[in-house]
């Protein structure tokens, strides 16, 4: 490829889904809550991610957006929106009064934590005081809900955090829900609702373990019959694979995703050696790592991979 052709293959497909996932998952650069920040799609914490009540994001049909992206994605076999609150399963499989009903709510699925003080407060065993009371009926009010009593303190709690999780959120799902529409993946949700577990994995199953990597490695032989060669190889591998033994979770994910295009794990992972180059590079296309002889140390050598993984978002190596 020369340069100004057009980048076309696989690997530039990967770069696209997890550069639209990590804006999902991470933030966007919109600023249309004028706070100067990031813009969030989804917020809470891990687990317990629920759509942002922003109304800017309503009126701008992202969440139809964000649908489409997780969609295609999934259909692709790429990254996935981890962390979303089991609770929007329901809603997501199917709608009306039933799945809203159906949703089952923790304290923290709610990401407001002026209604998770209300509700803890209703849940304690606290005597409320005066104003307490104006606050939790202050609440209830505006959300047309009754007023507190004596009789329905427990319940009024529930009450309150469904609509401050569920109710306030219905508009945002059922954008999500034709995003997800348009890649004919909802049909495949209305089919089989335990799918949902699959298109929004928990935090813990997006992490990286250096087991999960090593065991898919395809590790290359030396190709001259040279001592010094030998020696060269053994020694880059042996750094590769130690690198890999002690890195964290989040390391490795920027390894994969340098490697592969994304921070999916595929069947295999290819590594090759090249005695005439001086840093990392990959080939996502065939997921192929391939790194220099020329480290001199093992820090030397991560040095070198740090300085290539550094690129992922701009060359694989490359520049």
């Amino acid at each position: 490829m020369s340069k100004g052709d057009c980048a076309i293959g696989d690997g530039v497909k990967k770069y696209l889904f997890s550069l639209c996932l990590n804006k999902l998952q991470t933030g966007l650069h919109l600023h249309l809550d004028y706070t100067g920040g990031k813009t969030i799609l989804f917020t809470g914490a891990a687990d317990h991610l629920v759509p942002s009540t922003s109304l800017p994001l309503l009126q701008g049909d992202l969440f139809r957006v964000a649908g489409r992206i997780i969609g295609h994605s999934f259909l692709n076999r790429g990254p996935l929106l981890s962390g979303m609150g089991q609770c929007l399963f329901p809603l997501l499989a199917s709608k009306g009064i039933g799945a809203i009903d159906a949703a089952v709510l923790q304290l923290e699925d709610c990401p407001d934590l002026d209604i998770v003080e209300i509700v803890s407060l209703l849940e304690s065993q606290t005597v409320l005081t005066p104003e307490n009371v104006d606050q939790v009926n202050h609440l209830a009010l505006s959300w047309d809900l009754p007023n507190l009593t004596e009789n329905n303190r427990r319940l009024l709690a529930q009450q309150i955090l469904h609509h401050g999780v569920i109710v306030r959120r219905e508009r945002q799902m059922v954008q999500l829900r034709k995003g997800l529409k348009d890649t004919r993946v909802l049909e495949m949700l209305k089919e089989r609702p335990e799918l949902a577990s699959a298109l929004f994995p928990r935090s813990a199953e997006a992490e990286l373990e250096p087991e999960m990597i090593i065991e898919r490695i395809v590790w290359p032989e030396p190709d001259s019959d040279e001592e010094e060669a030998i020696d060269d190889y053994c020694s880059v591998v042996a750094y590769l694979r130690q690198y890999i033994s002690l890195a964290s979770s989040s390391e490795l994910q920027q390894l994969i995703e340098f490697w592969t295009g994304w921070a999916v794990l595929p069947d295999e992972l290819y590594v090759s050696v090249d005695r005439d180059a001086t840093y990392p590079t990959a080939s996502t296309c065939f997921t192929t790592l391939k790194i220099p002889t020329g480290c001199g140390s093992y820090r030397d050598f991560c040095f070198k991979l740090g300085a290539a993984v550094s690129t992922t978002k701009f060359g694989f190596g490359r520049i």
